[in-house]
């Protein structure tokens, strides 16, 4: 037959290596245009975002309570690529959850590079960029910026704040927006966070399940929960023990059938080393810290009545205000009441509002996952993760009048009438335990600093977006900062205008254009690689931390 010449044969196999080589051009060539158009792979070069992303970092487990942290490890040129495989560390490093000091003297400690992330580049060119999406783009920023011939090569990764033709302002470390043109600060609206953006924005004050176990330290660990009166609760080391022992179970337990309440409360002096309830962020234990008091924060424990029919009531205080879920069989309900001004810990006996709702599985004694949160003046209240009550803004709002009064009084320091918000758990007439008890914090945005460009020191001046200088957006520009807000260098700083007439971009200083923007992080492929044999790069990702980016 034909095709078993040998003349068939040969014309066979160069037809064989031809269609080989024209597969992998058009294998090449997608590449190509997959990259341009759909998706681009980045690395985190600093640590603006962390610890949402990480650049390049250090790890370490806390050897008295056994958190996991990271600690930020500056790049010198700041894009990422200076990285060693193993630094020698002298510093004292605070564990976030217990406040444990472990001293590091000489001691050769492994850095990771920053995560790799995909970009979905294709995006932005059909649809705007949206408030709160974490978007890579080129900086209008840039440290060694020549004004006769910038390059804007730098690629940045922030979190979209505010969209074209907005005024934006940050205030108490939340964000508020405008109509451009508005620049009375009474008039612009806090913006909330969506709830996949906000749970990726949480960070950790105290988590009981990490319970430490009686180590060495200066000052004697103390159970944070404390009776605050009454009888009935023992918990983990007996909540409000300062002897330090060992043990316990990590659970609290009350068991009380009289109809007096008794309560556990948080102590933030309890264990100051981890600066609790402030916006102190163990990522940034290499850097000056002017604390903040946080009073966005979100309270979990696992509930389980075992009899009884009382209440179980968690409170949360913000400034003035006091909120408590109030939890008893079948029904929740969420309460305002106002903080009595001498004593934080108590409140004013008269409700401003009862919010109601029946919740079937609360009957019985199952165990129940309850969540009180109050964060961007919303309050929710979730069961079993579920919102069953949540304010609206007709219900409760920002005194604005009373906190632009405040920063323009302490607006480079934080104000010293203010006090730390007051968290507390309350029963009467029940036995219960609470279990995986834990308190988390809202990321806090700064805006108490100066505009300093060392290129263009004509443009110094309050950041943008403070009160007294609120952010004006032409079309087509938006303002982005870093989640990470103590060392971002974002938006708030920049000194500098971008021109560029051939591409028809003219904008002020702290404006990213439309043009600048290369699409949506949307994915942590490689989070961080180890590094086996101590080889210069991270082969190995983290499998565990691969995630999607909110």
């Amino acid at each position: 037959m034909a095709a078993d010449s040998p003349g068939s044969s040969k014309s066979g196999g160069e037809g064989s290596v031809k269609e080989t080589i024209e597969s992998i051009l058009v294998a090449f060539i997608l590449a190509f245009v997959f990259r341009a158009f759909v998706v681009e792979a980045f690395v985190i070069p600093t640590g603006s975002m962390g610890p949402t992303l990480m650049g390049a970092h250090m790890r370490f487990v806390c050897p008295d309570c056994g958190y996991h942290y990271e600690v930020n490890f500056p790049s010198k040129d700041g894009d990422g690529t200076d990285i060693p495989a193993t630094t020698t560390l002298n510093a004292d490093l605070t564990c976030p959850n217990c406040g444990f000091v472990s001293s590091y003297h000489n001691a050769i400690r492994p850095v990771y590079f920053g995560d790799r992330i995909l970009v979905l580049k294709y995006r932005y060119l059909f649809r705007n960029p949206n408030r709160w999406d974490v978007v890579v783009f080129k900086s209008p920023y840039e440290r060694n910026r020549d004004p006769t011939d910038p390059k804007y090569s730098d690629n940045y990764i922030k979190r979209l704040i505010a969209e074209p033709n907005e005024a934006v302002m940050v205030l108490d470390g939340d964000v508020y927006i405008g109509v451009a043109g508005e620049i009375d600060p009474l008039k612009l609206k806090i913006q909330r966070k969506p709830d996949y953006v906000q749970n990726a924005s949480w960070r950790v004050v105290y988590d009981n399940d990490y319970l430490p176990q009686g180590k060495p330290r200066l000052r004697t660990w103390r159970q944070p929960w404390v009776i605050d009166g009454g009888s009935g609760w023992t918990g983990p080391r007996a909540a409000g023990d300062d002897a330090g022992t060992t043990g316990g179970d990590r659970i609290f337990r009350f068991a009380n059938s009289t109809a007096a309440a008794a309560a556990l409360t948080f102590d933030s002096e309890a264990n100051t080393e981890a600066h609790p309830l402030t916006d102190w962020l163990a990522y940034n234990q290499s850097q000056p810290i002017n604390l903040f008091p946080v009073s966005d924060l979100k309270l979990n424990c696992v509930y389980t009545r075992t009899s009884g029919s009382g209440p179980l009531r968690l409170q949360l205080t913000k400034r003035d205000d006091c909120f408590t879920a109030e939890i008893t069989p079948n029904h929740v309900a969420l309460i305002r009441t106002k903080v009595v001004r001498n004593n934080p810990l108590r409140v004013a006996t008269q409700n401003e509002w009862k919010l109601e709702e029946t919740v079937p599985e609360l009957n019985g004694n199952a165990p129940t996952r309850v969540e009180l949160e109050n964060v961007d003046y919303r309050v929710t209240v979730r069961i079993n993760g579920r919102a069953v009550l949540s304010t609206t803004e007709e219900q409760y709002a920002p005194d604005l009048k009373s906190l632009t009064a405040e920063f323009r009084q302490h607006s480079n320091y934080p104000s010293p009438d203010l006090v730390k918000p007051t968290v507390r758990i309350e029963a009467s007439n029940q036995a219960c335990t609470i279990e995986h008890l834990s308190l988390w914090r809202d990321i806090y945005y700064l805006n108490n600093g100066s505009r300093l460009d060392p290129t263009a020191r004509e443009h110094a001046g309050p950041f943008w977006a403070s009160p007294d200088n609120i952010m004006q957006l032409g079309p087509d520009e938006y303002f982005v900062m870093g989640d990470n807000s103590q060392v971002s260098l974002d938006a708030r700083w920049w000194g500098a205008p971008v021109n560029l007439p051939a591409e028809g971009i003219n904008v002020e200083a702290g404006r990213v254009p439309r043009g600048f923007m290369l699409g949506k992080a949307f994915f942590v492929y490689w989070p961080a690689g180890y590094r086996p044999l101590n080889l210069q790069f991270g082969i190995i990702p983290d499998f565990g931390d691969m995630r999607f980016i909110h």
